[in-house]
This record gives C-alpha cells, structure tokens and sequence, in this order.
C-alpha cells in the first residue's frame, strides 16, 4: 500500500474514500502494516479506473528505487546481483506475506518467480502482478543495466489483462500468459549458488524447516530444487536430513500441515481460498491432502484451533 500512496497524492486521487469502501486504514505511519489481500486487490481495481494506464508500471519503479533505500538491508545498490538475488529468497517472508518469491533454475537458466495468494480471477490481481513484476524488473536493472530485457517473462494473468501493460514493459520478450507462476528468465549466471554463503552442514535443521515451510506450496518444492539452492547433490540433502533424523518427504509433510493450519487459523478465507494458497486449484484434492497427513480435514483443523484461541 504504502509503494502507491506517493503515486496517488501526486496524482491527486483521493485514495483515502477508496480505501474506507473497501475497509483498508487510511492512515500509514510509514511503519509496517500487513493490510488483507483482498481488500488491497479491490483497492487497485478501483483506483485503476481513475489512473493512467501506465500506473502499475510506474509504481512498481518507484517500489524498486524504494526497496534499493530500505533501511532494513535485505540489500543495497552496491551488493553484487547474486547477493541480492539470495537476499530475495531468505527474506521472501519478510518482504511480503501476499505472495512468495524464489529461484528456479529452469531449462538451464536460472528464473526469478513470483506466486501471488490470490486467483487470477479475482478484481484487480491483473494490475497487482504487472506492479510485481515491474518493480522485480527495475530490481534487475540496476544491476543489469537499465536496457535489459528478459528474453522469457511468464504470467499468470490472461493476454486480455495484459496486453496494455506488455507494449509498456516488455518490448522484444517472449511473454506466455495463463501460467500456473510469474517467471522472469535472468541472464546467464556462471556457477551462482544461492544459498552458499554458509555451508549446508552449517545450518540448524530450524533454519531447513523455515525454508520448507516458505516454499512448500510451490510446484518446484522438490528435494533437487531444494539441493541445487545449496549447491549439494540431492544425495548429500538426503544425508543432512537422515542426519537430522527426517526425510525429505517428512520435511515436506510437516511443512505443509504447519502452513495449511496457519491460513485455516489466522484468517477467515474460504477453504477454497486457503486450498489456492496453498498451491491446489481443487480443493478436493487439498482436503485429501491434509486429511492424508493429519487425519483431520482442513475444516476440523480450523475448528479446533480457533477454539483453543478463544
């Protein structure tokens, strides 16, 4: 919210009445505020309709040139490009709790992803992915040079909500829409692994489960991603892991029952709603999955745990 308002005051668009008819707060110290998803995702739709067409683009720039200032640190203008690239993914669940980011190394090309927590469908998500991946490109530019381009961009919006955004951006790449994630395919990176700053055998098994936790929604959660963000063989994962009393598809197991009992407790979203986040388009199959590893379907979960809170 707070990459928008300097847009909006500019531009003198009154995105406070907005914000109250979709019940956000219209008051932001400049400290972190975590505001609903949807509620945000209405906002841009609405705020849309009064903006120039380019205003997705211009804010995700804007939020680019921001994040570069963060007084945080996850990076800064004179880190080196894998530094920050590294930095994306071990801070990914600090940055934002909407949605996630992460390295994919895909066809031989390592790819910056991106996965929103809402449906394609729903109001105002097509303006939403086009600020993301505005602001991850200009993030790319400042180290790659203010001309690059990605030869290969996916999207998971529809062509008809993006054509009038990809004449703005992405001149001269290859987009595919209708995708189940957001890629944005990088430069060649020669030897970049990114997670070996320290040593897997350096790490507590804490730090293993956390990551597992961030990242098990994802279609590419398998143990050979996992193993090439250390630069181990998948054997030596497998060892770390038995050595640390687990296995890879318990790691996963628990890591999912963990996320899933989080967004059943902490929200009031639909079943369904949690099922998307999650990474399953059938909420059939995401009830089977829970009840598989917990013996309890996801709506017993939320049951019993928003009991315990009361």
């Amino acid at each position: 919210m707070l990459f928008f308002i300097p847009y909006l005051e500019r531009n003198k668009i009154d995105w406070q009445t907005i914000a109250e008819s979709v019940d956000l707060p219209v008051s932001y110290s400049g400290s972190e505020k975590w505001i609903p998803i949807k509620n945000f995702s209405l906002f841009i739709k609405k705020i849309t309709l009064l903006c120039a067409p380019d205003m997705p683009i211009i804010v995700g720039q804007e939020a680019a040139e921001s994040l570069l200032r963060d007084k945080r640190g996850f990076f800064t203008p004179d880190d080196t490009f894998q530094h920050a690239l590294t930095a994306i993914i071990t801070h990914s669940h600090l940055l934002t709790r909407q949605n996630t980011y992460w390295l994919e190394k895909i066809n031989g090309h390592w790819c910056l992803c991106n996965r929103g927590n809402l449906s394609v469908t729903f109001p105002g998500y097509a303006a939403v992915e086009w600020f993301r991946i505005s602001m991850l490109l200009h993030l790319c530019r400042h180290w790659l040079g203010k001309d690059w381009m990605p030869i290969q961009v996916n999207m998971m919006t529809a062509l008809h909500q993006g054509y009038q955004y990809e004449s703005l951006l992405l001149k001269g790449s290859e987009v595919a829409y209708n995708q189940p994630y957001l890629k944005i395919q990088l430069p060649s990176l020669s030897r970049f692994e990114p997670l070996v700053s320290r040593s897997l055998h350096s790490r507590n098994i804490q730090e293993i489960k956390l990551l597992a936790e961030t990242y098990c929604h994802l279609p590419s959660f398998k143990i050979e991603w996992l193993a090439s963000l250390f630069g181990v063989t998948r054997k030596t994962l497998y060892r770390y892991l038995k050595d640390n009393n687990t296995t890879f598809k318990e790691l996963k197991k628990q890591a999912i029952l963990n996320k899933a009992t989080q967004l059943l407790t902490e929200s009031d979203d639909s079943i369904s709603s949690v099922a998307w986040r999650m990474g399953y388009s059938d909420v059939s199959n995401f009830n089977r999955a829970i009840k598989a590893i917990a013996n309890k379907t996801p709506t017993q979960i939320r049951h019993k745990n928003k009991g315990l809170l009361e």
